[in-house]
């Protein structure tokens, strides 16, 4: 039934107009956000089916997620409202060179956070579905979220789900000696893993050239897949993607992209959903270019979620695309 299922954490992104601050801010630009709700938003706008599985309040904020949700095309036929309690909230704002972006989260004892390892009948939830996905922030979100984490995964496997994962380290979620213990009873039940050489180093401890990294996490946890994603920033308003994976087959490279920044918040999880998409497509290198290019795309437009189909990314992958504008 689904292409991919994820758990996670909904975000209501609050944002001052382009380049205020925070501190003056007199109005507010409301978004939906959240790393695990992008991943499958994204995937559903490339046309998969994909459901999000996670806990609201019974208010007029829970009903904004889950009208979003639809919105998007996610199934939220697991999006539960809960009564008496919060969701969480981030706070964000725009850089430009020497300024960098600011974000301010609000999001201890959100509805999402009470999420336990008995919240979901997970077996009877994932029993259709080919991808299930979740990341460390909402492993990090409590101690049942990740319990919860750790038997969803557990459950996709007992179905023959794919399990994918993100590491999303974040530091005001946990600290990285917590992180550590926990991703290494989570990551042996990851089929695919996407990761970045920072959290690598300062988390893991894992030390030598791209490589050796990747053959490091797929020797130690057994992960099918690795994925290993680079951003370059320059500038705060310019940058670049690339990525590499190994898996049985090898090394892997997909094409590196640069682009102008409008907003970089989420663009990490529209790599992923850009990769889970061509991996299902045609293989691991196209996923790499397929997400690398979508997450080029995903800088230029404002919010957490692309406006962008899968027609909007081939042009870039044939590498002669057109930057007239279209009449």
């Amino acid at each position: 039934m689904y292409d991919l299922i994820s758990l996670g954490e909904p975000l209501l992104r609050l944002a001052p107009a382009r380049f205020g601050r925070l501190r003056r801010a007199t109005s507010l630009d409301v978004r939906l956000a959240g790393a695990q709700l992008n991943v499958a938003a994204n995937l559903a706008q490339l046309g998969k089916r994909t459901a999000f599985i996670s806990q609201v309040p019974d208010n007029e904020l829970g009903l904004l997620v889950r009208d979003s949700c639809l919105s998007y095309g996610v199934d939220v036929s697991h999006l539960r409202l809960v009564p008496g309690t919060r969701l969480g909230t981030v706070y964000v704002e725009f850089g430009t060179t020497p300024r960098v972006g600011v974000s301010v989260f609000d999001r201890q004892h959100s509805a999402a956070s009470l999420i336990g390892p008995e919240s979901f009948a997970w077996d009877e939830i994932l029993k259709d579905a080919r991808l299930a996905h979740t990341d460390g922030i909402f492993a990090g979100l409590s101690a049942q979220c990740y319990q919860a984490t750790l038997e969803f995964l557990a459950s996709a496997k007992r179905q023959g789900c794919t399990t994918t994962f993100d590491v999303n380290y974040r530091e005001h979620l946990w600290t990285a000696e917590q992180a550590r213990r926990a991703l290494f009873a989570i990551l042996p039940h990851v089929d695919i893993l996407a990761t970045n050489r920072t959290v690598s180093e300062q988390v893991l401890g894992l030390r030598g050239t791209d490589e050796e990294i990747l053959a490091a996490y797929r020797g130690e946890f057994g992960c099918r897949v690795v994925c290993l994603t680079s951003r370059e920033i320059p500038s705060v308003l310019h940058g670049a993607w690339c990525s590499m994976a190994l898996s049985d087959a090898g090394v892997a490279r997909g094409r590196r992209y640069e682009f102008d920044v409008v907003d970089r918040f989420g663009t990490g999880d529209a790599w992923f959903a850009g990769f889970l998409y061509g991996y299902l497509a045609q293989g691991i290198e196209f996923g790499l270019s397929f997400g690398n290019a979508l997450c080029a795309l995903a800088h230029t437009t404002e919010g957490d979620v692309i406006q962008n189909s899968v027609e909007d990314v081939m042009p870039l992958l044939d590498g002669d695309y057109d930057l007239r504008i279209r009449r």
